[in-house]
């Protein structure tokens, strides 16, 4: 004997469909739709004019916006900035990057929502903390 199928209201259908995670804008309208992969981003901004300590190969990838650059009592910098991608997006540029730039990359720790990937060039470390802001932005805090 075969079981009744269970049937969802159309109304309660809609809210689990619209309540489907993504790079969705904020505000959300009431039809069905399914997580959409994030925009790919292709203009190439310059990169900023870093102070004078701070190494001015760092990562900087497409569509970043400078938040915050301070010296930190330590003497390190911290930089803060987002990019238009997903963490795991970010963590593969900054690799790249840093190897193509000649830093030696360490062992970091890689997660979905964040990561944690230490450098060091030339004997001078520095550390790059990954971190969602959403599914498709991610906040880069550099320090240096």
């Amino acid at each position: 004997m075969r079981a009744a199928a269970t049937r969802l209201p159309a109304g309660l259908l809609l809210v689990l469909l619209a309540t489907v995670t993504g790079c969705t804008p904020a505000v959300r309208i009431a039809v069905p739709a399914i997580s959409q992969p994030c925009p790919t981003v292709r203009e190439t901004t310059p990169p900023v004019q870093w102070p004078a300590s701070v190494p001015p190969d760092l990562p900087w990838p497409p569509g970043a916006h400078l938040v915050s650059a301070s010296r930190l009592s330590n003497g390190f910098w911290s930089l803060t900035y987002t990019s238009p991608q997903p963490v795991a997006q970010s963590l593969e540029f900054a690799v790249t990057a840093l190897t193509k730039a000649g830093f030696t990359v360490g062992r970091g720790i890689a997660g979905a929502s964040e990561s944690r990937l230490p450098f060091t060039r030339q004997g001078n470390p520095g550390v790059i903390v990954l971190s969602a802001e959403d599914p498709c932005t991610t906040r880069w805090r550099v320090e240096v």
